[in-house]
């Protein structure tokens, strides 16, 4: 009788499999975010001295009339600028956004539903942050549908799985 009671009760729902396996994969992938957001934090000086080569690059393809070349390198560098002007913010944000999927992913691994809203929350917010800061342009362009593209998989994943969480 006891066992009929825990197995009416929506509460005692269980894990799918393409729920565990989404969640471990969320968390490998919230693992390497924080890992690169760290180092993208501490390597951003690096990348100001990279400028200066790059610079002395755009002069040289100046000289030679590739001004197509000149500008993907100008856009590219203002993109680093940018990045490095706004390194604190980039870095809170990432922590912030990696923090909201791993704890997502770990509700929804009880299958709760609000879980799923905090992971969404997580893995839009620094795409919707990162194009407000650094704009948009062909470079920063294909990063963000690689980034999108691939979130939107996860998105589709972990809707479908929707129906199963309370």
């Amino acid at each position: 009788m006891e066992n009929q009671i825990l197995d009416e009760n929506p509460e005692t729902k269980t894990m799918t499999a393409t729920i565990n396996v989404l969640t471990i994969l969320t968390l490998i992938g919230c693992g390497i975010t924080f890992i690169s957001g760290i180092w993208g934090f501490y390597s951003s000086g690096k990348s100001m001295e990279q400028m200066a080569l790059m610079k002395e690059q755009i002069d040289q393809i100046g000289d030679s009339g590739s001004e197509t070349a000149a500008n993907l390198m100008m856009q590219s560098m203002n993109m680093i600028k940018k990045q490095y002007d706004n390194r604190y913010l980039l870095l809170i944000v990432n922590l912030l956004a990696t923090g909201l999927c791993v704890f997502g992913a770990l509700e929804m691994r009880k299958m709760r539903k609000n879980g799923y809203y905090l992971w969404l929350t997580g893995e839009l917010l620094p795409i919707i942050i990162t194009v407000a800061i650094i704009g948009f342009n062909l470079m920063g362009g294909l990063v963000l549908v690689g980034s999108l593209l691939f979130a939107g998989v996860f998105i589709v994943l972990y809707g479908l799985q929707l129906k199963r969480m309370q």
